[in-house]
């Protein structure tokens, strides 16, 4: 039986046809920031569904990726992101359907067991080349070796900018740290009226730093309180929800034109 007649023949539990993994050119990318709370997390997922690609989850916090997406470490044997790098092969994906991303886990206990930075470099350019898929990394934040690691894979590293004082303060420390890295900085969750000085100061960091700030995410309250696993991009969208999906298709667009 030739593989395609076997796709064909195969049909999931969930009772709908299954279909071959896309093929596409690979390309790592990743989500990073050096403060929680600031969409990190929604932003890898949905950058993820738009490219019909794979979120792979770096984040051991109860809040990155993984948790989002359904997947439950408690009711599954392994860890395979660690043992992805532990045995030097790659992951296989989880399939997450027509509504959101496909996953490479994460792991609560990730932080105890991370390589080096060379290391996940290396095997994150390998596995997107493997898979032949584009992924986006959901980073933990902080400057620990794993994001580094993920920044020297990626064609691009998407940061979510809070206009906020303290979050600010915080993106000035990243800036310090990583900006010789290719950096796309995103304003997101922002209101509907913002302070002068945090406007001023985002052009301040990015003129200072040599780093595009590219299209905005405005503040949603009930992205936050949102329990559905699913993306909010993906069909069907509802009318709530319309204004988000097309700021967020700007920023996804601006990540592919990234370096273009």
């Amino acid at each position: 039986m030739t593989s395609d007649a076997l796709v064909e023949a195969s049909i999931e539990t969930v009772g709908h046809q299954v279909t071959p993994f896309p093929v596409q050119e690979p390309e790592t990318k990743c989500v990073v920031g050096w403060k929680g709370g600031i969409g990190k997390t929604t932003l890898a997922q949905e950058l993820a569904y738009l490219d019909d690609g794979v979120g792979g989850d770096m984040d051991w916090s109860k809040g990155g990726l993984s948790k989002g997406w359904g997947y439950n470490e408690e009711t599954r044997t392994g860890a395979p992101l660690i043992e992805a790098f532990e045995n030097d092969r790659t992951p296989k994906p989880l399939r997450g359907g027509p509504r959101k991303p496909d996953l490479i886990p994460g792991h609560s206990t990730f932080g105890e067991f991370q390589p080096s930075p060379e290391v996940v470099k290396r095997s994150l350019i390998r596995w997107s080349e493997e898979l032949k898929r584009k992924i986006t990394w959901d980073t933990h934040p902080d400057a620990c070796p794993s994001t580094h690691g993920a920044l020297a894979a990626s064609r691009v590293a998407v940061v979510p900018v809070i206009l906020q004082t303290r979050e600010m303060a915080s993106l000035e420390h990243l800036l310090q740290d990583i900006s010789d890295y290719p950096l796309l900085l995103i304003p997101y969750m922002v209101p509907k009226s913002v302070p002068t000085w945090h406007k001023d100061e985002l052009k301040r960091l990015a003129k200072k730093f040599q780093v595009p700030v590219g299209p905005i995410v405005s503040e949603y309250k009930w992205v936050g309180v949102r329990r559905k696993r699913v993306a909010i991009c993906s069909e069907p969208v509802f009318k709530k929800e319309e204004l988000f999906v097309e700021q967020m298709k700007r920023v996804h667009q601006a990540v592919v034109r990234y370096g273009n």
